[in-house]
């Protein structure tokens, strides 16, 4: 079967590329990499498999079925549950080595009893609010918390942390009262004789803008996928796209001056107008905000949309490249000159809506080779 010429492609060098220079950035602290999300659209088996083999320290999921899938395909790291989970999944938790967050003690006692009946350890880390509000111990309770914790038998406390709202914003007055309440709630647990090892707060805008927030452990996802967390401020140097969403040129066709276009009559073409069908729609994740705003790179120049983005296709314009065939690639982000911040300021949303919105209709394809 010949299928459409439609991918989004996974550039494996680039992702490296990007670990290693989270790496220098972390300095001693270790590594947890975060790949919630389905890597954040980029396929989670495929990027976690070449982190395991550039030393993660950790990889971050938030349920625990991201964490059995990994486990089923041979993913042997470390893995840590960001989300909480039904107390009911205790055993499957801790018979499959896996790290789960905990701020509720039923679930604390839940895992507890399954390390006694398994003869095995469960592995935890305690989430702490500090201001997100959504999941988490209260600062004023870590000290109690500890101590129920220790009470129990069976648990590694292997690390404690929070996470921060706003890291990304030029007044650091919230940032750093997260810091410093984070601070201490880990007071109030040591005063209650637990020490977590692992000690973690910083997410990519927190690697990058709060040295004083690295601890033992950072938890970068965003800038693994080469994405930027800060808007205003674009992607860091030394970091590159690690996916490449791209479709052919499925068909072409000449309209004259006058005609509309697509859904809506969105577009009319002002001259005679030559467009070029793209098999790439909503229903793959390439947003209907985007239409009439958005270019695509073909033949290494910018072709705009030309009506309204449908479920399954776009047309653009390609009046101005003479040469674009049937066949041509075109693409859609993942170019240093036609990046997914792009395309997020027209959606008026983040780089991640952009990667985590391709869906599974489109193909992931590992390519070795960075671009």
């Amino acid at each position: 079967m010949i299928c459409r010429k439609a991918a989004a492609y996974i550039h494996a060098e680039n992702l490296k590329g990007n670990f290693r220079e989270l790496r220098k950035l972390a300095g001693k602290a270790k590594l947890c990499a975060v790949i919630k999300a389905d890597a954040y659209g980029h396929g989670a088996l495929a990027v976690s498999k070449i982190l395991e083999r550039e030393g993660a320290d950790y990889l971050a999921v938030a349920l625990l079925e991201e964490a059995l899938e990994l486990r089923a395909a041979g993913i042997g790291s470390p893995i840590l549950v960001l989300g909480t989970t039904d107390a009911r999944n205790a055993d499957i938790v801790v018979s499959r080595h896996i790290t789960q967050t905990v701020f509720t003690e039923d679930l604390a006692v839940a895992l507890s009893a399954s390390a006694s009946r398994l003869g095995l350890p469960a592995k935890i880390h305690v989430k702490v609010d500090t201001g997100m509000h959504r999941q988490g111990i209260r600062v004023e309770d870590a000290g109690a918390f500890a101590r129920a914790l220790i009470s129990l038998g069976g648990l590694t406390v292997e690390g404690a942390y929070s996470h921060f709202a706003e890291a990304d914003n030029p007044d650091t007055s919230f940032t750093m009262r997260q810091l410093a309440d984070f601070h201490r709630a880990l007071g109030g647990m040591k005063a209650a004789g637990l020490s977590p090892p692992l000690r973690h707060i910083a997410n990519s805008a927190g690697l990058l803008h709060f040295p004083e927030a690295r601890l033992d452990m950072v938890r970068p996802g965003i800038l693994l996928y080469g994405l930027s967390p800060d808007a205003a401020h674009g992607l860091p140097e030394g970091f590159r796209p690690v996916m490449r969403f791209c479709a052919s040129i499925a068909a072409l066709r000449t309209i004259p001056a006058g005609e509309s276009v697509s859904y809506g009559r969105l577009f009319t073409a002002a001259r005679t107008t030559r467009l070029a069908l793209l098999q790439i729609g909503y229903a793959d994740g390439y947003s209907r905000l985007l239409s009439n705003k958005a270019h695509v790179v073909v033949r290494g120049r910018r072709a705009p949309l030309a009506g309204r983005v449908c479920m399954d296709q776009i047309m653009i314009d390609v009046t101005d490249i003479l040469e674009a065939s049937v066949g041509d690639e075109a693409t859609l982000f993942g170019l240093p000159e036609l990046q997914a911040g792009e395309l997020a300021r027209l959606m008026g949303t983040i780089d991640y809506e952009v990667s985590c919105g391709i869906s599974k209709r489109v193909p992931r394809i590992v390519e070795e080779e960075g671009r």
